[in-house]
């Protein structure tokens, strides 16, 4: 399972790089899970991943602020 996981992952990092918009957010939802599949197993997960799900987390925290009233 870790190996389709691991493919999984090698895969999502490309089609991630080549998306933009909805889509992009979609392939980003679908890392998280494989990275949250793959810390289930016990598995290493490429730094890569971590960061871009940091990033995209932050993004989502920053566009809540933006949308605060002040």
């Amino acid at each position: 399972m870790s190996k389709e996981l691991e493919d999984r992952i090698a895969s999502l990092k490309h089609e991630i790089a080549a998306a933009d918009g909805k889509m992009r957010v979609e392939l980003i939802e679908h890392l998280e899970q494989v990275v949250l599949g793959l810390e289930g197993i016990g598995a290493t997960i490429p730094a890569w991943a971590h960061e871009l799900l940091e990033n995209a987390h932050e993004e989502e925290v920053e566009d809540g602020f933006d949308n605060m009233p002040v």
